[in-house]
């Protein structure tokens, strides 16, 4: 307990110097002409709103030059006119895999003749660079910085792609993810005064370490996936982190045979409203251009190119999406609470403040024994759960925004005899479509009982306690 306290304490006493109260200069960049700034919670350039319609592009440092990704058809500057033709107005350049032996002034030049194409040809860029953590990558971006800081069409740094699956740190702390980002904010603020930063998050368990809610970035960007997955995850980020918060990636792998081309235009109208709807404030596409080596079927098709250059009909719709900002009273999602259909068993317990007090929004994580499959869902506003799956979980992980986590195996006891038919389902064995209902939508609906899981056999575990941090 006595160290659970002083965690605790540790946060507290970071957050109060990471955001000053009162003091919003500090907490965002003063708007400058022609620069992208943060006004109520919202994009805008010199007074006017600016929504970003973003699309993801893959490039390299080559000597003295930015070069495309080589399964990218033409230069640099023919793709930037082509992606600002279907209706862009912004790229997120990932520019995070380079070599520690570049000659840095070289690399510099290469990176701010680059913004400055993407500037001519309309567009305003987001990079995504190597993360400065201490070292030769803190000392780069601070030089990158320096020399990009009068570019206003540079809008925004991404300083680590996804710390879920990348973080070098095996299990870092909540406490060290916000000295970390702290870190980055005061170099941003000193070397790229008028420029906005963010760091790239992926599901809503990246609460255990990198908590968006405790982050001291400028807004939060999400990436986001399968049609199972982004309402419940959009629905989280919007409701629980405090934070603005906008779509870096998302995207429907798409081949015309196995899932079609129209698919994927119904996946980006239906994700991108449904963004809109719950406040996000941009929406990025991942990727230009089709890669046929990637790891996976998603890897491989989701660009809105082919392998061979040419325009998938997903590309004609971005100049049809109406820009701006608006929100709603979207639907809550069908699956939320039991994102991918699970039906045998259900843990159930309750997550509490040490006061007793229901904590909303919070993460449960199971595994089971193997951990080679695991499931998440979140408490509601009485702060109980009910954690659905196939395979009976043994370890499990909980925390929430703000709020401490705990790891811990526990037994969870069954009734003998209870059935596991299909106990190895997990989210990338379900198909991307077929799931929504019979009007042709590709995200689910609506009631449906097939989240719902009345009969799954059910055991708890009781009360849940974190700290609030």
């Amino acid at each position: 307990m006595k160290n659970s306290y002083l965690y605790a304490l540790a946060i507290a006493l970071m957050l109060c110097c990471c955001t000053p109260a009162g003091n919003k200069t500090d907490i965002y960049p003063q708007p400058a002409p022609g620069f992208v700034s943060l006004q109520d919670g919202h994009f805008a350039v010199d007074g006017e709103p600016w929504f970003p319609l973003m699309l993801n592009y893959k490039a390299f440092i080559k000597g003295d030059s930015v070069a495309p990704a080589p399964w990218y058809t033409g230069h640099l500057r023919e793709n930037f006119d082509t992606i600002a033709a279907w209706g862009f107005n912004a790229v997120r350049v990932c520019l995070d895999v380079l070599d520690e032996d570049g000659d840095t002034a070289a690399m510099f030049a290469a990176t701010r003749r680059m913004v400055q194409l993407a500037d001519s040809a309309g567009l305003r860029v987001m990079l995504l660079i190597k993360p400065p953590f201490d070292g030769h990558w803190h000392d780069y971006a601070i030089g990158l910085m320096h020399r990009l800081a009068d570019l206003p069409a540079l809008w925004a740094y991404d300083l680590m792609n996804e710390p879920l699956y990348f973080d070098p740190a095996e299990n870092r702390r909540k406490d060290g993810a916000v000295s970390v980002v702290a870190d980055w904010r005061k170099m941003v603020r000193e070397h790229a005064p008028h420029q906005l930063f963010t760091v790239a998050l992926s599901e809503p368990i990246e609460v255990f370490r990198w908590d968006p809610s405790l982050l001291p970035v400028d807004f939060l960007e999400i990436h986001t996936y399968h049609p199972l997955r982004v309402q419940s995850e959009m629905w989280w980020y919007s409701h629980y982190t405090g934070k603005p918060w906008m779509i870096g990636e998302t995207g429907l792998p798409a081949d015309n045979r196995s899932v079609g081309y129209d698919d994927q235009v119904r996946f980006m109208r239906e994700t991108y409203d449904y963004a809109r709807d719950l406040g996000a404030i941009g929406y990025g596409w991942w990727e230009f251009t089709d890669y046929p080596d990637g790891v996976n079927f998603e890897a491989q098709y989701t660009g809105l190119r082919d392998i061979h250059g040419r325009r998938k009909p997903a590309a004609a719709l971005v100049a049809l999406l109406d820009s701006g900002y608006t929100a709603s009273a979207p639907e809550f999602p069908s699956n939320y609470y039991n994102m991918l259909a699970y039906r045998n068993v259900a843990v159930t317990g309750t997550v509490t403040d040490r006061k007793g007090r229901p904590i909303e929004g919070a993460v449960v994580r199971g595994w089971n024994e193997w951990w080679s499959i695991g499931m998440n869902t979140y408490t509601d506003a009485e702060g109980r759960f009910r954690l659905v799956s196939n395979d009976i979980c043994v370890h499990f992980e909980v925390s929430a925004p703000g709020f401490s986590r705990l790891k811990f195996d526990r037994s969870v006891s069954f009734p003998e005899g209870t059935e596991l038919p299909d106990r190895e389902r997990e989210y990338q064995q379900m198909p991307l479509t077929g799931w929504g209902p019979a009007d042709g939508r590709i995200l689910p609906h609506g009631s449906d009982e097939r989240y719902e899981a009345p009969t799954a056999v059910e055991a708890s575990i009781g009360n849940i306690t974190l700290m609030r941090l």
